[in-house]
């Protein structure tokens, strides 16, 4: 298994394109939830702030929008994604940041550089998470602190009413994504990791977006049907199961009282001193 680990972007869509979009979406879904958890574990102004695989730049322009005097150093292994940030952050006028096409478990950094760590929907995609979280914790300084976020399939999008045949689908992207070496259910083990990987002061949280709360719309664009798509064409999940899935989603929207819900996964450790 080579460093990238389950998530390429050229080969986990049937379209590009409309992935970067859907990760833009899945940013703006919980970044409000997000940024409260990160001013509390110590996201401030004035510190030197890493973001591992930091995909298209979406929470780098965040943080940078948050923080007026922040300088970020991202860290992304995909050259295309690599490229896609550079674009997008100096097209969007950002600076305070730098992008490295580097890896997550050999960043090359040196030890002790940095106070703040977001390493966001990564660990999920890689087979040994434990050894890219001991890169994390050598690269930040003593008394730093590293948040780590990521999805576990089996308590993912929810619905009411409920629409059965998602199980289905998320068992097919986990088999997928474990073929490759990934854990899309990973986030009930964050804790253990962070320990195993030497971090301290382990503390973990459960963020939520509803519908009733951020609209239907943001849960539209964050999900998108590309990713089915090359599940179906990748042996993974039926036409017929996707087709069913469609149906049931659409007659989900047609109850008055419909809802969605979706969980991400937090767990933050500390380098002591």
């Amino acid at each position: 298994m080579d460093q990238q680990g389950s998530y390429q972007i050229k080969t986990i869509t049937s379209h590009v394109e409309t992935e970067i979009k859907r990760l833009k979406a899945q940013v703006d879904l919980f970044w409000d939830k997000e940024l409260k958890h990160y001013i509390e574990y110590g996201l401030r102004d004035g510190i030197r702030i890493v973001e591992l695989g930091s995909g298209p730049g979406f929470i780098t322009e965040k943080v940078l929008d948050k923080l007026p005097e922040a300088y970020i150093t991202a860290v992304e292994i995909d050259p295309f994604l690599v490229e896609y940030a550079q674009n997008y952050l100096s097209k969007k006028n950002k600076n305070r940041y730098e992008v490295l096409e580097k890896s997550i478990m050999e960043t090359g950094l040196a030890e002790n550089m940095f106070d703040f760590a977001i390493i966001r929907l990564v660990l999920e995609h890689l087979p040994d998470p434990v050894n890219a979280v001991r890169e994390v914790y050598r690269i930040l300084k003593p008394g730093g602190r590293a948040v780590f976020v990521d999805n576990d399939f089996n308590m993912h999008i929810m619905t009411h009413p409920h629409v059965p045949e998602l199980s289905e689908l998320y068992d097919a992207y986990c088999q997928s994504r474990f073929a490759e070496g990934g854990n899309p259910r990973i986030g009930r083990e964050l804790p253990g990791i962070l320990k195993e990987g030497g971090f301290s002061k382990v503390d973990f949280e459960v963020i939520s977006a509803h519908s009733e709360i951020v609209g239907e719309e943001i849960f539209l664009k964050s999900e998108g049907m590309s990713i089915p798509a090359k599940l179906v064409c990748d042996g993974f999940l039926s036409s017929k199961v996707l087709a069913n899935i469609s149906v049931g989603w659409r007659n989900m929207f047609k109850s008055k009282k419909h809802a969605i819900l979706r969980q991400l996964y937090m767990a933050v450790g500390e380098k002591l001193s």
